[in-house]
């Protein structure tokens, strides 16, 4: 009871938009925080859900047109009662703030803390709305775990254009605010849209932005015809637009010959230059196109390339072709060289950064971000050291990459295993793989060292099977009790949607059954690199006829989505079950906020897991989906 009394404290008042927005744990001054001024805060945790924690983490965002930069703010705390300050930019919109111990978070009932910025009349700035409506649309969600209301985002733009009129011809407006409104009122949306794209042509004088704005929104409604007309009108009245760097980016991405992708390269910095304003376009063909020469052995044209690039992106493309050589054994002495400097520079990086800290980044996930690259690079370094033979040198190396990921991620503590195989005594090394492999960490091949030692030990591999299984139940039961944490009990929404083959079927049709429902689309690369490792997890409930597993083909935007779909795994040759959600009604009623998302259904249809992303891991997510079946069944 005292929980959810808790919970209910947090609960957000707003007046209304012209009022201070006021919170019961949060109180700020000035009560109508002004660009470029101090705002004081006082946060009493004894009114939320860290009431019970003693260090409480403050942090601060603040939104502009230009992006979020992360403000941490000192504090002082008495009782529990956090008071601390923090300067407003000339260009804030809004602020929102993040209140966490560890791992538990007060979000304010899922509502979050996030306010206005104001201007001299305390009306809330423009930019405000566009922000607070992303916030609320999913972007919240991740950024820092509120809930996901899409149609609350939609009030919030209406809100905008009733203060402000002028806002239903803006496009940078009107772009978010169309896109929203299709989200909620999905089919409604269409003639509601087509008047306010009416609107905007109608005004004449139309810039580049208006243009853009214009297409894409005839393009996602599948008015090819408009869409085009339109870009032939661009192009004529903006012949040097910044359509044409967009364009030849897409030329080049899309380009396979080397030769040509450099023509379009060369031809794009003699035409735009290669200074800052064009660094993001520049440093991505450089990369490219220096990953293409590295894949060709043309290791001179590489080099030449590479001594073009900023370091932290050389030291990425050094990394990244000293792996594949690796792999293939191909000029490991090279692949060595390459290593080894990357690895350095990121090894250096972790005290002396030569960076500065990116704006969206607290110092802890800088720190953890540098920290993060140079296990990358020094597990890359280790693996080309083993293929070497240089064990002694390579095992400290891969032991740190290894411990940066908490000894937690399988693929480093496979070259940690390796190395320990070679150049530490065999009991410790067994030692150490068996609690890799206790704690739920351990990959197919070390394993394999794993039976290597045993057999060593006993001159025989009779009993491995049972040991190794002894070993497997203990990360089975650490697993489950870790999973037993994120079990929900919601009822899933209900839905019908349509096979490949026309066929119809409806959430009622799986009562019964425990159903697996993974979100996914044909252009969404986490959901098809996580495919084999779906595959594998299929396989394994193939003659379980209690077990369904079900793909939603969601947020496409082919014109003939049941074609493309189709194509898709036809190519793949994956056996999957796809149903087609057409109007992205199902995703958003099971409100998913991005893909690949798993749903795991019980056999009376309440959701009881969902699992966001994909760690690049197959045996994890296969273990993981396993564990959450078996518990669902249950």
């Amino acid at each position: 009871m005292k929980k959810i009394f808790i919970a209910l404290l947090s609960c957000t008042l707003v007046v209304n938009i012209f009022a201070q927005v006021t919170f019961t744990a949060l109180t700020i001054s000035p009560q109508y925080p002004q660009a470029n001024s101090t705002i004081n805060f006082v946060y009493n945790s004894n009114y939320s859900p860290l009431i019970r924690q003693k260090n409480v983490e403050v942090v601060v965002y603040l939104f502009s047109d230009k992006g979020q930069k992360i403000v941490e703010p000192t504090t002082t705390n008495t009782a529990g009662i956090y008071k601390g300050n923090f300067q407003t930019e000339d260009n804030t919109t809004a602020i929102a703030f993040s209140f966490a111990a560890g791992k538990e978070k007060d979000v304010n009932s899922s509502n979050g803390y996030i306010l206005p910025v104001y201007n001299n009349k305390n009306i809330p700035v423009e930019g405000y709305y566009t922000i607070a409506s992303t916030l609320y649309s999913g972007f919240g969600e991740n950024l820092f775990g509120i809930k996901t209301d899409a149609e609350k985002g939609l009030n919030i733009l209406d809100e905008a254009i009733s203060t402000n009129p002028s806002l239903k011809t803006n496009s940078a407006f009107l772009g978010q605010y169309l896109n929203t409104l299709t989200r909620v009122k999905k089919k409604d949306a269409t003639p509601i849209i087509e008047q306010y794209l009416l609107a905007v042509e109608n005004k004449g004088n139309l810039t580049e932005q208006d243009y853009n704005m214009l297409i894409q929104t005839y393009t996602r409604n599948k008015n090819k015809t408009k869409a085009d007309s339109l870009t032939t009108a661009m192009k004529a009245t903006y012949p040097n637009g910044t359509w044409q760097m967009s364009e030849m980016s897409m030329a080049f991405n899309k380009e396979k010959d080397i030769a040509k992708k450099k023509e379009i390269f060369d031809a794009f910095v003699s035409k735009y230059g290669a200074d800052e304003k064009n660094k993001f376009f520049v440093n991505n063909f450089r990369a490219q196109l220096a990953n293409a020469y590295g894949a060709a052995k043309d290791y001179d044209n590489y080099k030449t390339l590479a001594s073009q690039m900023d370091k932290p992106a050389k030291a990425m493309s050094h990394n990244n072709l000293a792996w594949n050589m690796a792999e293939q054994d191909e000029n490991i002495p090279l692949a060595n060289q390459m290593a080894n400097e990357a690895t350095t520079f990121a090894k250096n990086e972790i005290t002396n950064p030569t960076e500065k800290k990116p704006d969206y980044l607290t110092n802890k996930q800088w720190l953890d971000s540098r920290k993060s690259t140079y296990a990358m690079f020094g597990d890359t370094y280790a693996f080309i050291l083993y293929k070497q033979e240089d064990y002694k040198k390579g095992l400290p190396i891969a032991k740190e990459a290894a411990t940066i990921n908490k000894l937690k991620d399988a693929e480093y503590n496979e070259r940690y295993a390796m190395l320990a195989e070679k150049a530490m005594p065999a009991a410790a090394s067994k030692k150490l793989i068996e609690d890799f492999v206790k704690d739920g960490v351990a990959s197919s091949k070390t394993k394999d060292i794993l039976k290597n030692l045993y057999k060593a030990e006993k001159k025989s591999e009779k009993g491995y099977d049972a040991y190794l299984a002894k070993l497997e139940a203990t990360a089975k039961n650490n697993k489950k009790a870790e999973v037993i944490k994120s079990m929900i009990n919601e009822p899933a929404p209900k839905f019908i949607l349509k096979d490949f083959d026309g066929k119809e079927v409806a959430l009622a049709d799986l009562k019964g059954k425990t159903v697996v429902v993974d979100f996914w689309a044909t252009w969404c690369g986490p959901c098809i690199a996580s495919m084999p490792a779906m595959n594998k997890a299929l396989t394994k409930y193939k003659d379980n006829p209690n077990v369904k597993f079900i793909f939603v083909d969601t947020w496409e935007t082919a014109e003939d989505k049941l074609k493309n779909a189709k194509e898709f795994m036809d190519k793949k040759k994956y056996p999957f079950y796809v149903l087609m959600d057409n109007d992205n009604k199902m995703v958003e009623d099971f409100k998913v906020s991005g893909i690949p998302t798993k749903f795991i259904v019980d056999k009376d249809g309440n959701i009881r897991f969902k699992a966001v992303g994909f760690s690049g891991k197959d045996d994890e997510l296969v273990d993981e989906l396993d564990t959450m079946i078996e518990m669902a069944s249950k």
